[in-house]
């Protein structure tokens, strides 16, 4: 009695761990299914808007270039905090020195303007889902052919686990989950790819 007990226990122990890791895999099928059928009380749930749209809008206004670290704490490192604010203090006096002496010079392009809101469409969330990264905006399903594309977890810990979704054209897509409760996941941040991170050409085989 007590042996069957004991592997009754180890047996419930499993499951519960299995269902545990697989929880945010499952978060991420909720929120493609939720995409889909435009259910944005579901996404409210499942999704920390605030939080994605702001690493979203960091990540599109970055560009190519990337994201850099963040600028030094006038608390922790006040040297480095001064010489940042007058390094930008410098960089602004130049270019407008610049601009006065040599008006005919090129100017700097302005930066473009993006809505980040429209990545948080149900329509363009999925498109994210389905990796198509910057494309997300205009992403359609009817032109999407195939298999939707599974994710894969790359990190797991008891608070956060991030999964990713490779287009073999744009790269890896990166979903970070964040633990609210036993078993409830959030979705609170979305990596786009990088061109670091994009798919290389194979070369072929001499």
């Amino acid at each position: 009695m007590s042996r069957n007990f004991g592997l009754i226990l180890l047996l419930v122990i499993a499951v519960a761990a299995g269902l545990f890791y697989a929880a945010p895999i499952i978060s991420f099928y909720d929120v493609r299914s939720a995409c889909k059928s435009q259910d944005i009380e579901s996404l409210a749930k499942l999704i920390n808007f605030d939080s994605v749209r702001t690493s979203l809008r960091a990540q599109l206004l970055a560009g190519d270039a990337g994201l850099a670290a963040p600028a030094p704490s006038a608390l922790n490192d006040p040297v480095g905090a001064t010489g940042s604010a007058f390094k930008g203090v410098a960089e602004s006096v130049g270019k407008a020195f610049n601009e006065l002496v040599n008006p005919n010079a090129p100017k700097t392009p302005p930066k473009p303007v993006i809505d980040v809101n429209s990545y948080l469409t149900p329509r363009a969330l999925l498109g994210l889902t389905y990796g198509a990264a910057k494309d997300a905006n205009t992403f359609d399903l009817s032109q999407f052919e195939g298999k939707p594309p599974a994710p894969k977890t790359t990190f797991f810990s008891l608070e956060r686990a991030r999964l990713t979704v490779t287009d073999d054209t744009r790269g890896a897509t990166t979903f970070t989950f964040e633990r609210h409760g036993l078993t409830h996941w959030q979705l609170v941040h979305i990596g786009l790819p990088t061109p670091d991170m994009e798919p290389k050409p194979e070369t072929p085989a001499r």
